[in-house]
């Protein structure tokens, strides 16, 4: 059941995408599909859940990054970073209940056991591979918009999606390794 209504909404928000697209922007709907269809492959080849979690985080962002540089006019103070968290707040919370598995962090720093520095706290996989996939999204594009200002243009076509894929690519294998998951 799960597996049908994560691949009915990714399917049905890449039909939304390319029906929103007259144009391309920064951010295009291409660097969004790639970002998706990735998820899907990560779940069809079994990739432990953090990973999709990643996808899934990068997704999001992406979405948001593309609706909100789509929208030309400013409606009101803070638009753009609005959109882009409501993205991924809308993508990745109803999805966080494909899995129920969980990775601790022991935080023992300072203080009695079971004091705010001084716990073990339990972080759901796909929350904490979300995260990470939608910091590691907005520096991909963030380094992208800087080559692009340094340059006056980009190094190769599609410098956007190449990178997005790259940064995911070595943060889903250090989380691999790292984490272990």
């Amino acid at each position: 059941m799960a597996k049908k209504l994560i691949f009915i909404f990714f399917i049905s928000s890449l039909i939304m995408l390319a029906a929103l697209a007259p144009s391309v922007s920064a951010h295009c709907p291409l660097c969004t599909a790639a970002v998706g269809a990735a998820a899907i492959s990560a779940k069809y080849y079994g990739l432990n859940v953090s990973i999709i979690g990643l996808l899934i985080g990068a997704f999001g962002i992406s979405t948001g990054l593309w609706i909100g540089l789509k929208i030309n006019k400013e409606f009101f103070k803070f638009q753009f970073p609005i959109i882009v968290l409501a993205s991924f707040f809308l993508t990745v919370i109803p999805l966080l209940y494909i899995s129920n598995d969980s990775i601790y962090f022991p935080l023992l720093l300072v203080g009695e056991a079971g004091s705010i520095l001084n716990k073990v706290y339990w972080v759901n996989n796909v929350l904490l591979g979300s995260v990470i996939g939608g910091l590691v999204t907005l520096f991909a594009y963030y380094s992208h918009i800087y080559i692009k200002k340094i340059n006056g243009k980009v190094l190769f076509p599609f410098q956007g999606i190449a990178l997005t894929l790259a940064f995911l690519f070595v943060s889903g294998l250090s989380m691999y390794f790292i984490f272990g998951v």
